[in-house]
């Protein structure tokens, strides 16, 4: 199978420098995790960076046991927050000692802007084919309702992901008169907007999100490596009505029936009850939606990312 171009849209600009000089510098004032001791890690600070985000690089930095290691540097001012926000809740999860359906990054050290985690190999699961995505889309749904069950740390609000749809209308109003889409298409969108409108406003405790789980967040071990896909990116994390969460998954694929396996597993207060699950798949789809329009119009038609947005929107 011929994976789709992962040409990406232009990133927004960079207002924190990330070179060089910055990173040595960084690495020079990491703190250790408990437990961990940097002298473990044999040090080989690369010329550039491995990759780079909307919020952070990656810059390689060495090796521990042979498993390559990056430094996530923000190279954005609001990005500071975010990684922030990462560690906290990364942290607690590892804390719970419990197994989890999916993968984690491994935090090994931090210093103010950066973080020092393992590099996971593999690729992300909007480039896996359709029935390895199926499996992987399974695994998030348990994840997630694994996450939303448990407790919920006090991180930052997040103003985009777990509010009310109506704090979100304009940006969806805007991406749907922007978006290149069919009739059938932009009815369907605007259908399940109006749905998740009219549906009951989350009224539970504020669950622990981690806020964007779509495909591109969801890292797919490579053939023949084994083991189970890892969640990443957790910058976004927040608390709040997980109908932003569920939108997410319904990215990976476009089904009730993942949303009911989603039901199966988790075990928060009112997830037995079939009104609040009933208003809350409304919200699912029509975040769902308006996730599918920012990426239509983030990223090109050709783009695996793209592709993904424009499935949901034509099931």
């Amino acid at each position: 199978m011929t994976s789709l171009p992962r040409e990406a849209p232009l990133l927004p600009t960079a207002d924190l420098p990330v070179d060089l000089r910055r990173v040595e510098l960084l690495c020079a004032r990491l703190r250790p995790e408990e437990g961990f001791q940097l002298e473990r890690i044999d040090w080989a600070i690369g010329r550039a960076p491995r990759g780079e985000g909307w919020d952070n690089a990656l810059w390689p930095v060495g090796r521990l046991d042979g498993s390559p290691l990056v430094l996530r540097v923000a190279r954005r001012e609001s990005a500071r927050a975010l990684l922030g926000r990462e560690v906290t809740v990364l942290r607690r999860l590892r804390g719970l000692g419990i197994p989890l359906p999916m993968g984690l990054p491994v935090i090994l050290a931090t210093a103010d802007d950066a973080v020092l985690v393992r590099w996971i190999d593999g690729s992300t699961a909007d480039e896996a084919p359709p029935l390895l995505r199926e499996h992987v889309a399974h695994d998030l749904a348990q994840m997630l309702a694994t996450i939303h069950s448990g407790p919920a740390p006090e991180v930052g609000r997040n103003p985009v992901r777990g509010v009310p749809l109506k704090n979100r209308e304009a940006a969806f109003t805007a991406d749907l008169e922007r978006a290149v889409l069919s009739d059938a298409q932009r009815e369907r969108a605007a259908a399940r907007w109006r749905a998740g409108l009219a549906a009951g406003l989350w009224e539970g405790r504020d669950l622990l999100l981690h806020g964007d789980p779509h495909p591109g967040n969801v890292v797919v071990p490579l053939p023949g490596r084994g083991g189970p896909a890892s969640l990443i990116d957790w910058g976004d994390t927040t608390r709040g009505d997980p109908a932003s969460d569920l939108g997410g998954l319904l990215l990976h694929q476009p089904s009730t029936s993942l949303l009911e396996r989603y039901r199966e597993s988790a075990t928060w207060t009112g997830i037995d009850d079939d009104q609040i699950w009933d208003a809350l798949v409304s919200r699912a789809w029509a975040w769902g939606s308006r996730m599918a329009l920012a990426l239509l119009t983030a990223y090109p038609s050709t783009h695996s990312l793209g592709a993904v947005g424009k499935r949901l929107l034509s099931s």
